[in-house]
C-alpha cells in the first residue's frame, strides 16, 4: 500500500468498538403525509464565485458546521485533489444549501467539497499528492504563484438554495435524494444540517459526556455522528413518546425539528435525563454496557442501538439507588434475556419496526420484574395513558 493509500486509508477507519450500523426505515420519498397539492419545493441557484463562497463562511452566511457534521473525513490529499481541479478548472459538483430562519444557508450537499477550499485558503494545509501540477505539493495557499491563487479565488461554484418557504418534509426528502457525496451522509448528519438549533446543540455536545465516550471505549465522538443519534432516539422516545406515530425514523426528524427553539429549562432537563441514566447503565454494567451477549456468554464488541434502547428507557424510570443494590440480579436477568429468541431477533433485524421495539421492551422489563426489579413495561404507537415524559405504561 503506497503512503497516500495508507493515509486514506487510516482516515476512513472507524473504530473496532464503534457502535454498530444500523438499517434504516425504507421509507419511500415523499411518504410523509404531505397532500400532494402542498409537494412543493422552491429554489434558487446561484453561480457563487469561490471568493464569495469564502466570505459568506467567514462571516457565518453560509453555515459548514465542520465540527460536527462527519467530523471532517476528508484528508489533505483528498482536499488537495479538489484545489487541483479548481487550478485547472474542471468543473465542481452543484452545491445544495438550505435557508435556515436567521436568512443564512447551511450546506446540505457539498459540505466538504467547501470546507477542503476554505481550509486551503485559510492556509491551514499545505497541498499533497497532486498529479497533473505536481510543481505545486508542499504549498500552501499563501505560497502559490499568484495566478494560481487568482485562479482558485475566481472559479465559479453552481450552488442550489432550497428555499424555506418549501414544505419541511419534502426539503428533508429532497436533501436524502440530493445526498450524493462519495461517502453519503447518513440520516443524522442530514438531521444535523437540517435541524440547527437548541436540541441539536445539546445532543451535539452529549457526545462527549465521559461516561457515554468510556462505555464507546473511545476518546472522541463518532465520525458519522451515530453517538448523536444514540442520544437523541432516547431523548425522542423518552421526552417525546405521545408524538410517536409508529414511524421511527420520522420521530426523530420529527422531534428533532421541535427541539429547535426548546427553552433553557427544557434544554437542562434533556440534559439531565440522558447524563443520569447513562451513569445509572454504567453503574450496573461498566464499559460493557449494550452489548451482546456472544455464545459464550462474552459481550461483544460493538455497540448495539436497540439494546441501548432497551436499557435507556428502562433505567430512566427506575431508582438509581434500586440499580446499585441490584447489580447483579440485573446483569444475570441481562444474560438471559439476550438468550430469548424473541428478544434476540427484536436487536438483531428491522429494530426500528414498532413491534420489535415494543418486544425488546416489554421482554428486558418481564425479565426484570420477574426477579423483584419493579420496571414499567413501556409500549409505543399505541394510545398513551402515561406522564408526558414516558410512553404507555402497562
Amino acid at each position: 500500500m503506497s503512503d497516500e493509500q495508507d493515509i486514506e486509508a487510516q482516515t476512513d477507519l472507524q473504530n473496532d468498538t464503534a457502535i454498530e450500523d444500523e438499517p434504516e426505515e425504507d421509507i419511500p420519498l415523499f411518504d410523509n403525509g404531505v397532500p400532494p397539492r402542498d409537494r412543493k419545493l422552491q429554489t434558487n441557484p446561484f453561480d457563487f464565485i469561490v471568493s464569495s463562497i469564502n466570505s459568506q463562511i467567514n462571516d457565518g452566511s453560509i453555515v459548514l458546521q465542520d465540527q460536527f457534521q462527519r467530523r471532517r473525513v476528508w484528508n489533505d490529499i483528498k482536499s488537495s485533489r479538489l484545489i487541483e481541479s479548481l487550478i485547472l478548472n474542471v468543473p465542481i459538483p452543484v452545491c445544495y444549501f438550505a435557508e435556515i430562519e436567521d436568512g443564512a444557508y447551511a450546506v446540505v450537499d457539498g459540505q466538504q467539497r467547501l470546507t477542503a477550499i476554505f481550509r486551503f485558503i485559510d492556509n491551514q494545509f499545505p497541498l499533497r499528492g497532486l498529479k497533473v501540477r505536481p510543481d505545486l505539493n508542499q504549498k500552501r495557499f499563501h505560497q502559490l504563484p499568484p495566478a494560481d491563487q487568482r485562479l482558485i479565488r475566481s472559479r465559479t461554484i453552481r450552488c442550489i438554495v432550497i428555499l424555506k418557504e418549501s414544505h419541511p418534509d419534502i426539503r428533508f426528502d429532497v436533501f436524502e435524494r440530493l445526498n450524493t457525496a462519495t461517502v453519503s451522509l447518513n440520516r443524522q448528519e442530514l438531521r444535523n444540517s437540517t435541524y440547527r438549533g437548541a436540541l441539536n446543540d445539546a445532543v451535539i455536545d452529549l457526545c462527549n459526556n465521559p461516561v457515554f465516550l468510556r462505555i464507546r471505549k473511545a476518546d472522541t465522538p463518532d465520525k458519522r455522528m451515530r453517538d448523536a443519534e444514540l442520544i437523541l432516539r432516547f431523548l425522542a422516545f423518552h421526552f417525546g413518546a405521545e408524538e410517536f406515530r409508529g414511524r421511527f425514523t420520522r420521530h426523530l426528524d420529527n422531534y428533532l425539528d421541535s427541539g429547535r427553539t426548546f427553552d433553557g429549562i427544557l434544554i437542562q432537563s434533556h440534559r439531565l435525563a440522558f447524563e443520569q441514566t447513562i451513569q445509572k447503565v454504567f453503574d450496573v454494567f461498566g464499559d460493557e454496557a449494550f452489548r451482546r451477549i456472544d455464545p459464550k456468554g462474552q459481550p461483544e464488541n460493538q455497540v448495539n442501538s436497540a439494546i441501548f434502547d432497551a436499557l435507556m428507557l428502562s433505567f430512566a424510570r427506575i431508582d438509581s439507588s434500586l440499580l446499585l443494590k441490584s447489580q447483579a440480579v440485573i446483569r444475570e436477568a441481562y444474560r438471559v434475556v439476550c438468550n430469548d429468541p424473541e428478544f434476540i431477533d427484536a436487536i438483531s433485524r428491522a429494530t426500528r419496526d414498532t413491534a420489535r421495539l415494543n418486544m425488546r421492551l416489554a421482554k428486558w422489563a418481564a425479565a426484570l420484574n420477574d426477579r423483584g426489579i419493579e420496571c414499567p413495561v413501556i409500549s409505543f404507537g399505541k394510545p398513551a395513558h402515561a406522564s408526558p415524559l414516558s410512553g404507555a405504561v402497562e
